[in-house]
């Protein structure tokens, strides 16, 4: 029988030796579809969980536990930390490594289906939560939507995603990797990108860089509007026909007449031959609002 391995000390598991170690131990195979690579570099372990800001009293929210390295480090700063782990080959492992970390508790669930605020609920005594996770890569884009649907949750948030995503998160109208997921990340909070991770910092070593995010959210959406969710529905009409002018893209996505998408473009001072991606919040904003007058947008 094989004598129960704790760890309370997160920079043991932050080893390439130790994270081989561990994956022979159990017979896991990081799966490459679910996006598995687990943090070996010590110095971005630190950087992340000093970036996070905890205090003692905070809570900390994690998606992708993997073998705890990072929610060791969670534990060591803040009063709570719940984290939520998918494989339960993975799961198992963290539970007998964590078991020694009683401010730790560890959910095996699909993150992206999973009822985060009831688990959050569930410890009343924590009054500011900090979503903090490096994030599955497989699955980043839609783990980041789902964080800005549940952003109320949370005071800020630190994530660790590919370069790419990233790049994409600050990206700025016509800008390389400006898109949907640019237009919610700026739509909901200050996001800038701390510093960047070769492909070493990780076991297995993805093919791309890394980037490290801080997200602040806004008390409000940066632009007003009247339905949140026609407003992402024009956003993404525009967006998703990168290579077509805003007045055909429209047309595509709801049917509507281009004389009159041409007037109520001309209206909001939008160039009807610009493309989606040139458009600023602002001017995605105006023109959502003045679309709802002309169109009842079915839910």
């Amino acid at each position: 029988m094989e004598p129960k391995i704790t760890v309370t000390d997160p920079f043991k598991l932050c080893s390439v030796g130790t994270v081989k170690r561990l994956l022979l131990e159990h017979k896991i195979r990081p799966s490459k579809a679910m996006g598995q690579s687990f943090i070996v570099n010590k110095s971005a372990l630190e950087k992340i969980v000093n970036a996070a800001g905890l205090k003692p009293n905070d809570g900390a929210f994690e998606v992708g536990t993997g073998l705890g390295a990072l929610t060791a480090a969670l534990a060591q700063k803040s009063q709570v930390v719940i984290s939520v782990e998918k494989d339960r080959r993975l799961f198992s492992v963290a539970q007998s490594l964590l078991s020694s970390a009683q401010n730790v508790i560890l959910v095996c669930d699909d993150a992206l289906t999973a009822n985060w605020r009831k688990m959050l609920e569930e410890h009343k005594q924590v009054k500011v939560w900090k979503f903090v996770s490096n994030l599955p890569y497989s699955v980043s884009k839609p783990l980041l939507m789902r964080l800005m649907r549940e952003r109320r949750l949370f005071e800020s948030a630190v994530v660790t995603v590919q370069r790419e995503v990233a790049q994409r998160m600050v990206a700025k109208p016509n800008g390389e990797g400006y898109s949907i997921l640019s237009i919610a990340i700026q739509f909901y909070a200050d996001a800038r990108i701390l510093f960047n991770l070769p492909p070493t910092s990780f076991h297995p070593e993805p093919e791309v860089w890394s980037s490290v995010v801080k997200l602040e959210f806004l008390p409000k959406p940066r632009v007003e509007v009247s339905d949140e969710s026609w407003f992402f529905k024009v956003a993404e009409a525009v967006l998703m026909q990168r290579r077509k002018t805003v007045v055909n893209a429209l047309h595509i996505r709801f049917s509507l007449p281009k004389g009159l998408l041409k007037d109520l473009l001309q209206m909001c001072g939008i160039d009807p031959e610009r493309r989606g991606e040139t458009l600023t919040l602002k001017e995605l904003a105006l023109l959502a609002e003045n679309l709802r007058q002309s169109l009842n947008p079915q839910q």
